[in-house]
């Protein structure tokens, strides 16, 4: 039986869709086996591709079918602040990995906001009692919203644990916390949609334990600044806007990590005379205590002048080569329901379950809002609807 092709969708939806995610008329055409020349008469609207072969772009572009058949490109996707532009330099083109994560971090906002809805438990507006220009007070009030005490924060000895232990306060305030193992980490450290309620942030899972707290607390400075965008974390001179806010959720989020008055009061931090330098060991004794890199560590000490800028832009270079190298080295294997279970997000994962279970959703709904298989059902519920990590 011949293959239909259709007539009635609107080429303008295949160029949009192929473009929003920086993909180029060859590659595209490659991945869904078609030449080049009948990708181009696709779009131009000459010839219209068949309902498998737009199945098959729609898996490429990641585009659900039905999309195909909108009467009009939509307008509102997409728009994230990238804060990782230079001053006056061209937009970094986005990867088909980068827009697909941002989609999806959007497509989980709107499933939980349906739920929650439905449920008469949608949270408040996510907000600071105050808005100090002052990153120290900021950070302050930023522990307050969390409600992570020093002692309980000193008890997360392991670098998973602490990981989990942020990651759970500040889901308990209000927030999807999402990761992902798919975007290169020179591409993205994290990103934020900083809506009132019900923000998103989402981390690199190719970080490190201890980097993604970082970039955790620095998107959590975006969402209450509500100023949400695509963050390196990167210090430079501040002479844009973006930059200036870069710098300032940095200042936060270490100032959240290593409270003043309690890094400061360390006894070999008290030993150390203004602009010193330091030894690895005392830079790794501190990390170890408060869950942060030794470059961050040093920063802070930047900040609190207790370490020069030349000291740390020398050892800066030497703590990436050694960072770099430990990633290589780390790997490992986790088993495919923690690794789904870590990218959607605990509270996320729990909202679907618990919505299954009062028969507000089907199996179908389910499987759609988890994107997995039902046969990895048991295995999620009992790690997620269990004792909590």
């Amino acid at each position: 039986m011949p293959r239909t092709p259709l007539a009635h969708i609107n080429p303008a939806l295949l160029v949009w869709a192929r473009s929003s995610i920086g993909l180029s008329i060859e590659d595209t055409a490659r991945r869904i086996g078609v030449t080049g020349d009948r990708l181009r008469a696709w779009e131009s609207g000459e010839v219209a591709p068949t309902v498998a072969q737009l199945r098959k772009a729609g898996k490429v572009l990641k585009r659900p079918l039905a999309v195909f058949f909108l009467p009009e490109p939509p307008t509102d996707f997409d728009a994230m602040k990238d804060f990782r532009r230079l001053p006056d330099a061209a937009p970094s083109a986005w990867t088909p990995e980068l827009h697909a994560e941002f989609r999806r971090a959007r497509q989980q906002r709107e499933i939980a906001i349906e739920l929650l809805e439905d449920s008469d438990a949608l949270p408040a507006a996510v907000r600071l009692s105050s808005h100090s220009d002052d990153p120290e007070a900021f950070a302050a009030d930023v522990r307050g919203l969390l409600g992570v005490a020093f002692t309980q924060q000193l008890s997360w000895r392991e670098r998973y644990r602490a990981l989990s232990g942020w990651i759970e306060a500040v889901e308990d305030a209000g927030m999807l916390v999402l990761q992902t193992g798919e975007i290169s980490l020179d591409e993205m450290r994290g990103f934020s949609i900083a809506t009132d309620v019900l923000p998103v942030i989402v981390v690199n899972a190719k970080d490190s334990p201890r980097g993604r707290i970082f970039s955790l607390l620095h998107e959590l400075a975006h969402v209450l600044l509500r100023n949400g965008g695509l963050c390196d974390l990167s210090d430079r001179s501040p002479q844009s806007d973006e930059a200036r806010i870069e710098t300032f959720c940095n200042q936060v989020a270490a100032a959240v990590l290593m409270p003043r008055d309690a890094f400061l009061g360390e006894i070999v931090v008290r030993q150390h005379a203004v602009g010193a330098e330091w030894q690895d060991d005392e830079l790794g004794t501190l990390a170890d205590k408060y869950g942060a890199s030794r470059e961050a560590v040093l920063r802070r000490l930047v900040s609190l002048d207790k370490a020069s800028m030349a000291f740390y832009a020398r050892k800066r270079e030497e703590f990436l080569r050694l960072y770099a190298e430990h990633r290589a080295e780390e790997g490992g294997f986790a088993p495919y329901h923690r690794v789904k279970i870590r990218d959607l997000g605990r509270s996320y994962v729990r909202l679907v379950l618990d919505a299954y279970h009062r028969d507000e959703i089907t199996a179908s709904d389910l499987a759609d809002s988890l994107g997995m298989n039902l046969k990895h059902l048991p295995k999620v519920e009992a790690e997620v609807l269990g004792a909590r990590v």
